[in-house]
């Protein structure tokens, strides 16, 4: 049986428990326009910093509609710790929040999940 390092030994020896071979992002942020509610039609920018850690977070869900549009950015895959993370995307002010606490367990990070309103600019 393999066992990755971050599982603990006890783990390994158990026949009985298994990790998946997903990977997990640390953060998850749903993003939305604050005014309308509405998910984006553009490409947000963002990253997610832990100290001197830094993850540019990518697109990690969109709708089905055509033109899709972005519903969640992800970052810091399997990653614990505490992140500020920033957004930015054209025709919004820049968004960010501090204090994301992300903890693991024996396999994977517990995903933090939040979502981020942008504002339009006047």
């Amino acid at each position: 049986m393999l066992c990755l390092l971050a599982v603990p030994l006890a783990a390994c020896q158990d026949p009985d428990f298994a990790c998946t071979a997903d990977i997990r992002p640390a953060v998850e942020v749903e993003v939305r326009d604050a005014v309308s509610g509405e998910h984006l039609s553009v490409t947000p920018r963002g990253v997610a910093r832990d100290g001197a850690f830094e993850d540019s977070l990518r697109v990690g869900s969109t709708t089905l509609s055509i033109p899709p549009l972005i519903v969640t950015m992800v970052g810091a895959d399997e990653r614990a710790g505490t992140y500020l993370v920033q957004l930015e995307a054209e025709g919004y002010q820049p968004w960010d929040t501090s204090g994301v606490v992300v903890t693991g367990d024996e396999c994977h990070v517990r995903t933090a999940t939040f979502t981020a309103a942008l504002d339009p600019v006047p």
